[in-house]
């Protein structure tokens, strides 16, 4: 999984139970947790609309809405997991040349301080490395605005609740270092985007969000199912051929309907 910053909540106590929350445009979801004979089983799943956005708004008012909105469905655990908008998500993918190993995040931070389109400082960046069959190695690197990261977390806590850890909803959904996920393309059908991961040669190769493949008609959303495959072709035609080459299987996350059309 692609983490962010996190607190070390996690490996102080043990959790008995657990909230976890992921916010796309408007829409925020979540499920509940416990534990229950050492595994967490769902107790609760919730979406509800937010009217407030956490980047544009005071974070007090923000927060006040999601706890009113908390309140309602009965949730009243406090730790929380979250998953952030793929959209928040900057992204570079650069080859690595042969290097001693101690040298590569040196590299990287060189390649990202050239490639990202702001300052690399205003961003918290995570990378995820994948090796081709014949050893050739490749980056990509993903980077979180600090400052929407601050102001969520401002949100959540006036929410009353206790942040543990960030991640990207999609990566959380195939996490890119799984050995299930190698050649895997995955599909997540969100509020207003779709958005496209790729995972190959142990990480994540490519990693996108594609803008105007859901419209709103009414109160329905519609799919424009050729537009997603278009791009996921092109971003498939992007990728090195030996990583490419490995990916034969697409996983579709979303609501039943839309998903059947994928």
């Amino acid at each position: 999984m692609i983490k962010l910053p996190k607190s070390n909540l996690l490996k102080r106590q043990r959790l008995s139970s657990l909230l976890g929350l992921a916010l796309d445009g408007s829409r925020l979801d979540g499920l509940a947790l416990r534990r229950t004979d050492g595994a967490l089983h769902i107790q609760q799943t919730f979406s509800v609309s937010l009217s407030l956005d956490p980047l544009t708004n005071d974070p007090e008012l923000v927060g006040r809405e999601i706890r009113n909105h908390l309140d309602a469905v009965g949730v009243r655990e406090r730790h929380c997991i979250v998953g952030l908008p793929l959209k928040w998500a900057l992204t570079t993918h650069i080859e690595v040349p042969e290097l001693p190993e101690a040298d590569v995040a040196g590299f990287l931070q060189i390649e990202a301080e050239r490639n990202f389109l702001c300052d690399v400082q205003t961003l918290h960046v995570v990378t995820s490395l994948s090796h081709t069959p014949s050893g050739k190695q490749h980056a990509t690197l993903v980077g979180i605005p600090k400052n929407h990261l601050a102001r969520l977390e401002q949100a959540l806590r006036a929410a009353k609740l206790k942040p543990v850890s960030f991640s990207l909803a999609i990566a959380a959904l195939q996490p890119p270092g799984a050995d299930a996920s190698n050649g895997v393309m995955a599909l997540a059908i969100g509020e207003t985007h779709v958005g496209l991961q790729v995972t190959a040669g142990g990480g994540l190769a490519a990693l996108r969000a594609l803008e105007g493949a859901l419209e709103a008609e009414g109160s329905q959303r519609v799919l424009h199912a050729d537009l997603v495959a278009r791009e996921a072709r092109i971003t498939l035609g992007q990728l090195p051929a030996e990583l490419r080459e490995t990916v034969r299987r697409i996983r579709v996350f979303g609501p039943r309907d839309l998903a059947r059309q994928l």
